[in-house]
């Protein structure tokens, strides 16, 4: 059996079990970590097309799912707009803010970018915060209906349970994903690959480093904005706590536990972390987080390039 066919194989495998597995788990709460790790799924692929494909670093994707939420949010509940026109207008506004924070920060060497991130999405938050008539600042913005689809109220469908709104979750992880492999198999993707390896030796063969680099962020943080919309209507609340750097982090280590630079690493990071810390509840919370903190140490240790990166060594060693 070809790679290709294995590929293909397991992949299929995988849809199947997306698809059924809510049916077979019937309990609501069961299905709610579903729809959690799904929305965190989304936000680990927005942020893998920045840390996998470019081997740069960003600490504020929770802002912009933070612009996002809001943007999607604030339209739906105060000027009634379709919630996929919402939902545009999310990723649209979270990408217009990735490309004013990414075309000036992305010159910059080294670790500027890092901090650059860092403090936009502390800034971000400030914003969430202190923005009371827009956003109600601490208090929150409450009462976010959730998702109707369809044309008009006769016409239209409610999303309201969580066994529908998993699939419309799922349905765009599907559609991420085939757009993360679209990108991998492009000209994008191979000038994004070669700037990874060596940006100095890219720009000297003529590829436009600067530009793949902002046009990658961009797309990043509006499907960050994306997650973000998801995010606000699913739990019909938001506030400025959300979106914090705890939370940037959390999804930063999430992709380094799954394997940066691939296509199934973003999803098993959020699902193996996002269970973790659910069951972690179960103890007492300075506890929770020791156990927490020891887990990702050995992670970081014994599997420096995450959990698809130790299987990509395991095969490539045993075809040796």
């Amino acid at each position: 059996m070809t790679p290709a066919q294995r590929k293909i194989i397991w992949g299929s495998v995988l849809v199947i079990l997306a698809l059924i597995l809510p049916l077979l788990l019937t309990s609501n709460l069961l299905r709610h970590f579903l729809i959690l790790i799904g929305i965190n799924i989304i936000l680990v692929m927005s942020l893998d097309m920045v840390v996998g494909h470019t081997g740069l670093t960003s600490l504020g994707h929770a802002g912009f799912m933070g612009i996002g939420a809001y943007t999607c949010a604030l339209l739906v509940m105060k000027h009634n707009f379709p919630f996929f026109i919402g939902l545009a207008a999310g990723m649209l506004h979270a990408g217009i803010f990735g490309a004013l924070v990414g075309y000036p920060s992305l010159r910059l060497k080294g670790h500027y970018f890092v901090i650059v991130t860092f403090i936009c999405g502390i800034v971000f938050n400030l914003f969430f915060t202190n923005l009371v008539g827009i956003t109600k600042g601490p208090m929150g913005l409450p009462g976010i209906p959730p998702p109707q689809i369809g044309l008009g109220e006769n016409f239209s469908i409610r999303i309201a349970s969580k066994l529908p709104y998993y699939y419309l979750v799922l349905v765009f992880i599907f559609l991420l994903v085939y757009i993360k492999y679209r990108c991998y198999n492009s000209r994008l993707g191979r000038a994004l690959l070669s700037i990874r390896e060596d940006e100095d030796l890219a720009r000297s063969v003529g590829i436009r480093t600067h530009y793949y680099k902002v046009t990658i962020f961009v797309i990043s943080t509006a499907f960050a904005g994306l997650a973000g919309g998801l995010y606000a209507h699913y739990f019909r609340f938001i506030g400025p706590e959300s979106f914090t750097m705890l939370h940037s982090f959390d999804l930063f280590v999430m992709n380094l536990v799954g394997g940066a630079g691939t296509i199934l690493g973003p999803i098993i990071g959020p699902l193996l972390l996002t269970v973790i810390d659910e069951l972690s509840q179960l103890f007492k919370p300075e506890l929770a987080r020791i156990l927490f903190g020891v887990f990702l140490i050995l992670i970081i240790l014994y599997m420096p390039k995450g959990i698809m990166g130790l299987i990509r060594e395991r095969a490539f060693n045993k075809g040796k």
